[in-house]
């Protein structure tokens, strides 16, 4: 059983952030949490979870965390087997590729649609994006980019007026969240800049309702898949033993 420092509060946690979104309920915030301790790590890749020590560490209901690992389950996170017990899932080329696939052939269209139907909230939200994220960048704070870069990925979806391709945005987004954070120290700082510049391509796109350019930069900025696994694969994160 892995032993862990709990980190507190929650992934959404209230850090004078103006992006921050603090969840609604108790049972929310338990997902938040546990969501937040698999992308960063706390949990690791093929770890063994106990449900009672992970209510101590976050002081949580036993019943709220058993909900959020049975959401995280669907979401593929987290592996639950009978009389076996439940695990962190790995990470490997093979979910690397999964996730990969899957997100470029929705993230695109959820751009070109966000393009004919976002409002006047969802642009307020993506120049405060920019905003955060050139603070961030600079501060180099990998857990707070790891945050700003969910954020910006599900208002593109949120943008859609689409609930469906707004869950499902979400959940591939927190499977790819696990990636970018491990690998994310090795990041340049003229790589982040790139990064904040391509993330405001799909949003001035998106608000000029240009979908034909907006479906184009989201599918640059999400690059290309042998580049992903050469930068990936040489950084994998150690299952647990």
């Amino acid at each position: 059983m892995t032993s862990l420092a709990f980190r507190k509060p929650a992934f959404w946690e209230t850090t004078g952030m103006s992006l921050d979104v603090v969840p609604t309920s108790r049972r929310e915030d338990a997902y938040e949490r546990v969501l937040a301790a698999i992308i960063f790590g706390d949990l690791a890749p093929g770890s063994a979870v106990d449900e009672k020590s992970l209510a101590r560490g976050f002081e949580l209901g036993v019943a709220g965390v058993r909900e959020a690992l049975g959401r995280l389950e669907l979401e593929g996170l987290v592996e639950r087997q009978p009389r076996i017990g439940t695990k962190i899932a790995t990470l490997g080329v093979r979910e690397l590729q999964d996730v990969f696939e899957t997100r470029l052939i929705l993230e695109p269209s959820c751009a070109a649609i966000a393009a004919n139907r976002a409002d006047s909230e969802d642009l307020a939200k993506f120049r405060r994006f920019a905003e955060e994220y050139m603070e961030i960048a600079r501060t180099r704070d990998l857990r707070k980019l790891v945050r700003l870069d969910q954020y910006f990925h599900r208002a593109v979806a949120a943008a859609t007026k689409n609930a469906l391709m707004e869950r499902q945005v979400t959940v591939l987004h927190n499977n790819a969240s696990r990636f970018w954070f491990a690998n994310a120290p090795r990041l340049s700082d003229e790589a982040l800049q790139q990064t904040l510049s391509e993330h405001m391509k799909v949003s001035a796109a998106i608000e000029q309702q240009d979908s034909a350019a907006a479906e184009k930069a989201m599918r640059k900025l999400l690059g290309d898949f042998p580049g992903f696994v050469d930068f990936y694969r040489s950084n994998w994160p150690t299952p647990a033993k």
